[in-house]
């Protein structure tokens, strides 16, 4: 776009709100945003109660849990000239999603002590992604996305370009070496917890056992968990690749990555790996930031489906 600005709307949905101060952040370290956009709506920052009928660019942050959620989804969507989800939930569901193992009634009852509160809000019966109920133009990932992402997008859409697309993974920018697995990779190979005062500060965590999923999760964090010793939990979301391929799948991927270290066939030790993975682990640990995503419920080789079938029918006796 050559001169003028751009109008901005946030939308929250069901979340936490971590994306939205990332915004607020990413406006104060680079104030020349302030010359290309102006926010028309905001809740949390600007006085507006209503979103204009027509914005340039609207950013959702969170998950679409409730009924309200919905209809301000498709509102925003409406008024949108570009939709731009930000961070995990509102990219793969996020963790919220972690409560459609349960019925709602008994995810109530645990927390309030009853199953419905008076003038609560109607929930749907299960969670979803922004991008399972409308379409969406862009998909910022990451729990929650750095300043330094989202000025390369906004100042991108402003441009009349396509944000920059990203191909890689957290090792990419992880410091730590990824080594050849010189043993048989079995149940005892895999460790549990975090790693301890005898790990190897140089080497990969996941060639020494740990469960790292820097491998299959989306760059652009810093990798500041395996810096600091911790395994990468995956809260950036899968890589493109893992995404897109409707072949692939997040459990499957980082089998074979393991199976590769190890000197095993891919795929045939891949498979291997994977019922190793899942006796070890379970297949939830895999799911944490995205069950609720459709991109992985209908992956023909998924397991995401499977785990909340299995759950329920778990739960019913």
């Amino acid at each position: 776009m050559s001169g003028g600005k751009l109008t901005l709307a946030v939308v929250p949905l069901t979340g936490c709100g971590g994306c939205e101060v990332q915004v607020l952040r990413t406006f104060e370290k680079y104030p020349e945003l302030y010359e290309k956009y102006d926010v028309v709506y905001w809740p949390l920052v600007v006085e507006a109660e209503e979103m204009p009928e027509s914005v340039d660019v609207v950013l959702v942050e969170g998950s679409v849990r409730t009924k309200k959620d919905v209809d301000v989804l498709r509102k925003a969507r409406k008024a949108a000239r570009y939709l731009i989800t930000l961070g995990s939930c509102a990219g793969f569901g996020g963790i919220n999603g972690q409560a459609d193992y349960f019925p709602i009634e008994e995810n109530m009852k645990s927390i309030y002590g009853k199953e419905k509160l008076e003038n609560s809000v109607d929930m749907l019966e299960r969670l979803y992604a922004p991008s399972d109920v409308v379409p969406v133009d862009y998909v910022v990932p990451r729990c929650p996305p750095t300043p330094e992402v989202l000025y390369k997008v906004l100042t991108a859409v402003y441009e009349g370009k396509r944000p920059p697309a990203t191909l890689y993974s957290v090792c990419t920018q992880c410091p730590r070496e990824m080594r050849e697995i010189k043993q048989e990779i079995t149940e005892e190979f895999f460790k549990k917890g975090l790693p301890g005062p005898d790990v190897d500060p140089k080497t990969c965590l996941l060639s020494q056992g740990y469960l790292c999923m820097g491998s299959v999760t989306i760059v652009g964090c810093g990798a500041p968990c395996t810096r600091a010793g911790i395994p990468c939990f995956g809260c950036g979301g899968p890589t493109a690749e893992i995404a897109v391929r409707r072949d692939q799948d997040i459990p499957v991927a980082l089998a074979r990555i393991i199976a590769t270290l190890a000197g095993m066939d891919p795929i045939e030790g891949g498979e291997k790996v994977l019922k190793i993975l899942e006796k070890v682990y379970g297949m939830r640990r895999f799911y944490t930031f995205t069950l609720e995503s459709e991109v992985f419920r209908r992956k023909p080789r998924g397991f995401a489906i499977r785990l909340l079938a299995e759950n329920r029918r778990a739960q019913q006796g």
